[in-house]
């Protein structure tokens, strides 16, 4: 679905991307991880057209990806939950998912996308008229999912998820990303919670000083005796 080759990306002169390559295929979960400074979150702004990469290829089901903006991006259902979010504090929860639908262009299908939304988060159906600034923050995050779910993804980027929630809202998102999934949304996580990634990822990549460290499933990064004390810590041995 996803193939990401020898990117170079980064701000003005500063390449923080030094040859990235990566793949997702359709309906897997592909966590990336790696220290702080290591490039995750401009990997996944390049990917999505925020950044343009100096070099490389990015490609969607076959589809040259390189120079689209954002709003482009979307336009091949693919969908991107900040780590910040990205909520309007100040709108009410109706209002932010409205706007998860900008790029489609069309009010009856923005309509039909948001009722499919509630009737998988009633809640917010329930609470539509309150402010997002108001909700907590593992539903702040649970909202910015479901924002992203109004252009009908096939592949969602999400910059961690679980970045501070408390656990039991950990749980929460990565429950509501697991049901996603298994009705076949592929995933490519940024996560700094390396245990919660590697449980639900079926593959994963580590990237380090923005180049390719690790590239395999959860077992083979638990067997890979140097990756596994540099991300993981002694404990994991």
């Amino acid at each position: 679905m996803l193939q990401v080759d020898d990117i170079r990306a980064g701000y003005d002169r500063l390449e923080i991307l030094q040859g990235v390559s990566l793949s997702v295929a359709p309906r897997q979960i592909v966590g990336v991880i790696g220290p702080n400074g290591a490039g995750k979150s401009t990997l996944l702004k390049t990917i999505f057209g925020y950044i343009r990469p100096f070099s490389g290829r990015i490609a969607l089901r076959g589809e040259i990806l390189n120079g689209y903006r954002p709003d482009k991006v979307m336009r091949q259902r693919v969908g991107f939950v900040a780590q910040a979010n990205g909520l309007f504090a100040e709108m009410t929860i109706q209002e932010n998912l409205l706007l998860g639908g900008y790029s489609i262009g069309n009010t009856s299908a923005v309509r039909h996308a948001m009722e499919e939304v509630y009737e998988r988060f009633p809640l917010f159906r329930e609470r539509r008229r309150q402010l997002a600034g108001s909700l907590s923050g593992g539903e702040q995050r649970l909202l910015a999912i479901a924002r992203s779910l109004i252009i009908k993804p096939e592949l969602l980027l999400l910059d961690e998820p679980s970045a501070a929630l408390a656990p039991r809202f950990i749980d929460d998102v990565y429950a509501t990303l697991r049901k996603l999934n298994a009705q076949g949304i592929a995933m490519l996580v940024v996560e700094q919670n390396t245990g919660v990634i590697l449980d639900v990822a079926d593959r994963v990549f580590v990237l380090e000083m923005g180049t390719n460290a690790f590239d395999g499933t959860p077992a083979e990064l638990l067997a890979d005796d140097r990756i596994r004390r540099l991300y993981l810590g002694s404990e994991a041995a």
